[in-house]
């Protein structure tokens, strides 16, 4: 991943910007200032609405500058990056900030979006503990974004697949589509053939039908063909909803941010391939232990399932497509 910035001179005074994209219906601007700081702005005329009050994101300032204060005479909302080594966290926000704003055409609407996004990014920011995932994290929602990809979207469209996609939002199971609940486990293929069920709710659900989806990948390299990582499937995910579902957009990013994911090139070292996948119908005797069936007392538990044990169980739905 280039760093954008790098490529804009220190100006001798004031400030040194580009235009990020000519078509977009935005005057959205990358700059650096005399200090070679990273900048981020928003153009826009004295007629649009300005806020009276921004969010404060850590490492990040954020200021207006009024008319009378530009070349253009035009405001600016600046951001500005205060340390030049979280550069590729700013270009995730700034990139967000971008794509959220493409379908716009009204500069007040534009305001609301930018602050809603940046509000967004306060809450990230704030609650952001390390940069990376943990590996099994990785895998879980490589796993998630892989059954939008290869299945729900195929079948519903990628607007309808991140509608389905609840897990982030701290629902029990990862998909609700439709009348049916989908939790996804992913597993190595290098391990035994069991999938960690993490509460008593999770196999468990109020919708009539609930499936257990399993998929297993390898460990690869990055450069090895078809090799899968988190930046890919993100990146992939958001180009189709920018034609089929613009206004889905917002929300698969928003979905992310609450996994704790943005894009940070470090995410290309985790690649892997697939190898297979299966549906359970998760019924009857199925192995699983539910809310009602707890002695009383016991308020948490998480365990493991074997696989070999859940074969009478798979299934493939009508709406799942054979890939």
């Amino acid at each position: 991943m280039n760093n954008p910035w790098e490529e804009i001179k220190i100006p001798s005074q004031d400030l040194l910007y580009r235009l990020i994209d000519p078509e977009h219906p935005l005057r959205l601007l990358r700059a650096r200032d005399t200090y070679g700081r990273f900048l981020f702005i928003y153009e826009f005329s004295l007629s649009d609405s300005t806020p009276d009050k921004f969010p404060e994101l850590n490492g990040i300032d954020i200021y207006l500058r009024k008319p009378e204060e530009t070349a253009s005479g035009n405001c600016m909302l600046l951001l500005i990056l205060r340390e030049k080594a979280n550069w590729q966290i700013f270009l995730s926000l700034c990139n967000d900030i971008v794509a959220s704003t493409k379908e716009l055409n009204q500069s007040v609407q534009a305001t609301q979006v930018i602050l809603r996004r940046l509000k967004r990014w306060q809450e990230f920011l704030r609650k952001r503990h390390s940069e990376l995932l943990s590996e099994k994290e990785i895998k879980g929602l490589i796993g998630e974004l892989l059954f939008i990809k290869r299945h729900i979207a195929p079948a519903f469209g990628m607007g309808a697949a991140i509608r389905f996609w609840q897990g982030p939002e701290n629902s029990p199971q990862d998909f609700n589509i439709n009348s049916s609940a989908v939790e996804v486990k992913c597993q190595l293929g290098t391990t035994e053939p069991r999938v960690h069920i993490s509460s008593a709710e999770q196999l468990c659900s109020q919708l009539p039908e609930l499936l257990l989806y399993v998929i297993t990948l390898g460990k690869s390299q990055k450069e090895a063909e078809g090799a899968i990582n988190l930046l890919w499937l993100a990146a992939e995910i958001r180009a189709a909803l920018e034609i089929e579902s613009p206004s889905e957009f917002e929300r698969f990013n928003n979905l992310l941010y609450q996994t704790g994911y943005i894009d940070l090139e470090e995410y290309e070292e985790f690649s892997y391939l697939f190898v297979s996948e299966k549906m359970f119908l998760v019924h009857d005797d199925f192995p699983r232990i539910c809310p009602e069936t707890l002695p009383h007392g016991i308020e948490r538990l998480n365990y493991d399932i074997t696989l070999l044990d859940c074969e009478s169980f798979a299934t493939t739905p009508d709406w799942m497509k054979i890939v």
